[in-house]
């Protein structure tokens, strides 16, 4: 079976690659950007080898990470390189006249098609492990996407409503999200008695009476003026002045 060899020099946001044949001769070189666009294209590239029964290597500096899954998924039998052993190999072709603007990547492809004997292939994941994997991924992009949601409310409450972020240090705490929902507005928080917020803290949240009665002084400090947009009129650039004091 016919073979390909590549060099995978990655990085954050792009990666250069490099191919070459059982001889050394080169195939390929293109810039990855990480991004869907470029990952389909490369992936692209990848999946038509393969139809044309070309078997692909490829050496990473990386033993794991989104490049590594993805050249995987495709098929691609990858082996990583241990930076220690891509030094000695860098100096072993600087002087090649194969040398080209992305040198590690050249210099991985050559790595792996002469000396894969003395690397270990990595084994794809069970299909327990790609569900954890992909699961694991699903976590962390809420997680972002809740950070993001987060910093746009405490702008948006620094703007229109500071006082819940004035008595509440963490706006991801239960008390501060119950809070937020029954009290969103500074009319909504005007029409705050003393009764209904020992209910909501006391009774509701366990407060101490001490620590209640604290985060009611705060509570009762006037609010600075405001500005509502009427969004329901529908009319855009209607405001209305109106007092934010509690």
């Amino acid at each position: 079976m016919k073979r390909y060899y590549a060099g995978v020099d990655w990085a954050d946001r792009e990666h250069q690659v490099y191919v070459e044949d059982e001889n050394g001769e080169k195939i390929m070189e293109r810039n990855v950007q990480q991004t869907v666009e470029g990952l389909a294209g490369f992936g692209r590239w990848l999946d038509e080898r393969r139809a044309e029964g070309i078997e692909l290597w490829a050496a990473i500096e990386k033993p794991h990470g989104r490049i590594v899954d993805f050249i995987l998924g495709h098929g691609v039998v990858v082996y990583p390189v241990n930076p220690k052993a891509l030094d000695r190999a860098r100096d072993r072709f600087r002087m090649s006249p194969s040398k080209s603007d992305g040198f590690d990547a050249y210099v991985l492809a050559e790595f792996v098609r002469t000396d894969h004997a003395h690397l270990r292939a990595l084994e794809p994941n069970s299909e327990q492990a790609e569900e954890l994997k992909l699961l694991t991924r699903d976590e962390l992009r809420l997680e972002r996407h809740k950070t993001r949601l987060l910093n746009q409310l405490t702008v948006t409450l620094k703007e229109y409503y500071p006082r819940p972020l004035e008595v509440f240090s963490d706006l991801e705490t239960k008390i501060a999200r119950d809070f937020l929902k029954t009290y969103p507005t500074p009319r909504a928080l005007s029409e705050l008695t003393r009764r209904k917020w020992n209910r909501f803290a006391k009774r509701e949240h366990h407060l101490s009476e001490e620590r209640c009665k604290e985060l009611w002084e705060n509570l009762r400090q006037a609010q600075p003026p405001y500005v509502r947009i009427d969004v329901a009129s529908g009319n855009n650039g209607n405001k209305g002045r109106e007092s934010g004091k509690v």
